[in-house]
């Protein structure tokens, strides 16, 4: 996150202890159900999500960058506990089953690390630079099953990173992402960029030419920053990630950067083609998430998408991972 990230019924839901998806906990809308898979508790009260990861064996791994912590569970029936990994700030998480570890971008110590067992306060390697490029607040890393290359982000530079391991096969591109970028996708083959400021999405169509075709959202405000809300700024892009034939879409709208307007107004879209996201042609779900809560990184695992999310102004205050699946006809 970088800060120079409807109902009542739902908020409630939220501040509840929830392990796992409980049905009652549950409302539908726009062809898809929503539940709250985890949230803030009594017992756990490290908040602050921005991403879950899903492991091994059914083990996930949740990114609480506000408090400094990963929560980690070895299945979806227990609970999660507290990683003794020191980070700080760090935005997400991938497993990488090719050599078995973990990578998480460790983004206020401005390094990219690996580890095998979240469980154990041990690192398998760590860098603060690649191809010879220092990392500065690296945000985002992901995978590409297919080919086993892993990719990371300097999101103020727009350096996109790729490596196989920490030190191995290194290489770097710069993105035109104009701007501020929290996040990388990669989706059907194909990776892109998805920067913030300027409500953009590049799609990176050849890497060893350093080929590039740029999305620009519709922006109606002409305006760009790091976080705002729809009427101020346009979309702030968090992350966007390809689910179920649509296209969802995160922005940074909070009370505090919204001067007065409506920070809920398309903190949540959808939208069939990232041709429909430039002519503004998108459906608002911000109703899906609770107000007053930020959307972060999107996750598609197993035939269900699941969304970080966190209080900007209240920290640790209704912060839940949300899961959505498609209703049944």
């Amino acid at each position: 996150m970088n800060h120079s990230k409807h109902s009542l019924l739902f908020l409630i839901l939220c501040s509840s202890l929830i392990g796992q998806v409980n049905e009652p906990n549950s409302k539908e809308g726009f062809g898809l159900k929503v539940s709250t898979y985890h949230s803030v508790n009594k017992e756990i009260k490290f908040g602050g999500f921005t991403h879950i990861a899903f492991g091994p064996g059914g083990s996930e791994i949740i990114t609480a960058c506000i408090t400094h912590r990963f929560l980690y569970r070895n299945s979806p029936k227990e609970s999660f506990s507290v990683s003794p990994l020191s980070v700080r700030r760090h935005h997400s998480v991938v497993y990488n089953p090719a050599d078995k570890l973990y990578y998480a971008n460790d983004t206020d110590n401005h390094r990219l690390i690996s580890f095998a067992d979240p469980s154990k306060d041990s690192i398998t390697a760590e860098t603060k630079e690649i191809y010879g490029i220092k990392l500065q607040r690296p945000h985002d890393t992901v995978i590409d099953p297919e080919t086993g290359w892993i990719y990371a982000l300097n999101p103020n530079s727009g350096h996109i990173f790729r490596f196989t391991a920490i030190g191995e096969n290194e290489s770097v591109i710069k993105a035109p992402t104009q701007g501020y970028t929290r996040a990388l996708t990669f989706t059907n083959g194909k990776l892109y960029a998805i920067g913030s400021s300027k409500g953009r999405i590049v799609e990176v169509v050849d890497w060893e030419k350093q080929t590039f075709k740029v999305y620009d959202s519709f922006d109606p405000t002409g305006h760009q920053g790091s976080a705002g809300s729809w009427k101020t700024t346009g979309l702030v892009l968090n992350d966007a990630e390809f689910f179920k034939g649509h296209w969802y879409a995160t922005s940074y709208f909070t009370r505090a950067y919204a001067k007065g307007t409506d920070f809920n107004e398309n903190k949540f879209i959808r939208f069939k083609t990232l041709d429909d996201m430039v002519r503004g042609n998108w459906t608002d779900i911000s109703s899906l998430v609770p107000s007053g809560l930020t959307p972060y990184f999107l996750t598609v695992n197993e035939n269900k998408l699941y969304l970080a999310t966190f209080n900007h102004e209240s920290k640790g205050s209704g912060d839940c991972i949300l899961q959505f699946e498609p209703t049944k006809n």
